[in-house]
């Protein structure tokens, strides 16, 4: 579903170093949103190209949405400054969604950084359908950061009675070392079944390729999200596309915007 709309900056909140989460006022984003869909947003002070952001959060009975973004340029540091009450130009949302896991199948989320932004509401559908039938098994989440202080809004997964396994690069929260190296622990040692798992993966794409080929050794499967710059965001500018392979196996381009950002991690050429 693809729509030009105008969103309303309700508030801004500062969840890490330099890392924002903001809330949209826009009903029908609100309403149409999946977990890994995303929303195009033009800053106030940028009159020629949208962001992408995933989405976060989202409410259809107070008609908002949240994304979650770390300022690294002229965009994302004039969308943080914004005022509340400014309305913005957006598409959305856009994108497909992560499919959901084979019955009995327990989802796994594995997240890099900011890559945790689509998983947290991927997981929080996970959690309501493993309310609404008790034979669900509940989400995994493992979450991966560089330091203790770069891991955002951990009260926040709480408050919804997520509790993820942390991983960081120096040590200093949970596991030494990086999400993948996590999770193919968990495999390796029997806490998790590779053979009754679904794993969505969303982060930097070194770590989606790690991850792609630690689900293809255990024979797992696996859907990752990508992260581009996507200046149309709607696939006419070929801006984002990536070398994958199409059903009959030959090596093609996706758009990462139309084609995905989800994909069967298999039919990516990392």
């Amino acid at each position: 579903m693809k729509h030009r709309l105008t969103s309303t900056l309700v508030w801004t909140r500062r969840v890490g170093p330099n890392i924002f989460q903001q809330r949209f006022h826009q009903p029908t984003i609100a309403r149409a949103a999946k977990a890994g869909q995303f929303v195009h947003i033009l800053p106030a002070d940028d009159l020629l190209f949208r962001r992408a952001f995933s989405i976060y959060a989202a409410d259809p009975k107070a008609g908002t949405y949240d994304v979650l973004h770390q300022v690294l340029g002229v965009g994302t540091r004039s969308l943080a400054n914004d005022p509340v009450g400014s309305e913005l130009d957006t598409l959305g949302p856009l994108g497909n969604r992560f499919t959901p896991p084979p019955p009995g199948h327990t989802a796994v989320l594995v997240g890099g950084g900011l890559g945790m932004a689509p998983l947290r509401l991927w997981a929080l559908e996970q959690l309501r359908q493993s309310s609404r039938r008790r034979s669900a098994p509940l989400p995994v989440m493992i979450l991966g950061v560089r330091t203790k202080a770069q891991a955002v809004a951990p009260y926040q997964l709480a408050q919804h009675g997520l509790r993820p396994v942390w991983a960081s690069d120096d040590g200093s929260k949970g596991f030494h070392g990086t999400a993948v190296a996590l999770f193919d622990h968990l495999v390796q040692s029997g806490k998790l079944n590779g053979s009754r798992i679904a794993v969505y993966g969303c982060g930097p794409e070194p770590m989606m390729s790690a991850l792609a080929k630690v689900c293809a050794a255990h024979g797992t499967f696996c859907e990752v999200s990508l992260e581009r710059s996507m200046p149309c965001g709607y696939g006419v500018c070929m801006g984002c596309v990536v070398q994958g392979r199409d059903r009959s196996g030959y090596e093609t381009f996706l758009r990462v915007c139309r084609d995905g950002p989800v994909f069967d991690a298999s039919t990516i050429v990392f």
